[in-house]
């Protein structure tokens, strides 16, 4: 079976990375995967969208495959792949995130009817969330009761706690004698909600409790600028983009790892990475009561929902003994391991599409 995985969203991207992860298991499972990497990261004014569906374009011509795997529904990648359907591929199209909830006005109802049109040319539908799934089913009748659930899973060959080096946790920690690490790692943009977790910051007055960001972005600038406005410059440390294992090793250098929604309508239709991958790690998690996070309420320190008593739980746990929290490793590792979610995923594709193992 042939599959092509494709990025809608540019590659600093947290979507980019679950269809790199969906690539590399569904290849260890058995499929013959190519994953044609985003060519840009995210750039101003959603350029990056136009400049890749160029790329796509040139990329996939006199391509063929079995099956085509889009994560997010745009033109950069949806348009491109509907001429390897018209040659007998299937298109599969992951949802994960009701992107229009983000944006206001216009721009929002543009999003909304793109992503609209393009879904219904799929063949099968793909989500992580239940809330998200109904609201799908809803709004596209003819995939109700079909859409299949692919969780948010961890690469645990990247986020396995007892192989971080202990000498890199070392030199970590010496660049930060006597501070309090807090940990945050995000795709910097309009869902990322930094400029609230500077506002619990402000309100944890002891200077050694330090905040580490780890991710680029279309507003790193912008919140490097906050920062210093807020007159957080020197509690503040941008690590830049991280490679996932350099993110599992500050994941385990640090004392608390921070997740943070807003109380906001389409924080309901998201699955967290960040929050899987620090329990996945052994991590103590801060999180406010949102959406999904609330399934997690027994492995994390739960939070209420505004900045107030986020900052006040924070406070509360950074000066206890980091222990490993292994209640939450074992639940990511029963329920969110790419390894299982993609082989289960590869039978269900073969028996869906009919599509011998081999491919063509």
């Amino acid at each position: 079976m042939k599959i092509l995985v494709l990025s809608s969203q540019a590659s600093n991207t947290g979507s980019a990375l679950r269809a790199g992860y969906i690539a590399k298991y569904l290849k260890k499972a058995g499929a013959q995967v190519t994953y044609v990497r985003p060519p840009f990261v995210s750039l101003p004014f959603m350029l990056d969208f136009l400049l890749s569906l160029i790329y796509y374009f040139f990329t996939l011509t006199n391509s063929r495959y079995d099956i085509v795997f889009i994560v997010k529904p745009y033109p950069n990648t949806v348009w491109p792949a509907l001429l390897l359907k018209k040659q007998g591929a299937k298109l599969v199209i992951d949802i994960d995130d009701l992107d229009h909830g983000y944006r206001v006005g216009f721009l929002s109802k543009v999003i909304e009817k793109i992503q609209k049109t393009l879904t219904e040319k799929a063949d099968l539908l793909t989500s992580h969330n239940d809330a998200l799934i109904k609201i799908l089913e809803s709004a596209h009748p003819k995939f109700a009761a079909k859409i299949y659930k692919l969780e948010q899973g961890v690469d645990f060959e990247v986020f396995k706690a007892e192989q971080i080096d202990n000498k890199k946790i070392g030199l970590i920690r010496q660049q930060f004698v006597g501070k309090k690490l807090l940990f945050y790692t995000a795709h910097l943009n309009i869902a990322s909600y930094l400029d609230d977790i500077f506002e619990a910051l402000k309100k944890i007055a002891d200077k050694n409790v330090l905040l580490l960001v780890a991710g680029g972005g279309p507003l790193e600038k912008y919140y490097k600028k906050s920062a210093r406005a807020k007159g957080l410059k020197d509690r503040v440390i941008f690590l830049g983009q991280l490679s996932r294992p350099e993110i599992a090793t500050y994941i385990k250098t640090s004392d608390l790892c921070l997740v943070y929604y807003r109380d906001v309508l389409v924080n309901k239709y998201r699955a967290s990475m960040k929050l899987r991958e620090y329990l996945a790690m052994g991590k103590r998690v801060v999180a406010p009561a949102v959406g999904e996070i609330n399934y997690f309420k027994k492995v994390v320190l739960l939070s209420g929902k505004n900045i107030t008593v986020f900052a006040a739980v924070i406070k509360k746990n950074i000066y206890l003994v980091d222990k490993f929290n292994i209640k939450g490793q074992q639940l990511i590792l029963n329920q969110y391991d790419w390894k299982k979610e993609a082989k289960e995923f590869y039978v269900f594709l073969k028996h869906k599409f009919m599509i011998s193992p081999k491919g063509n």
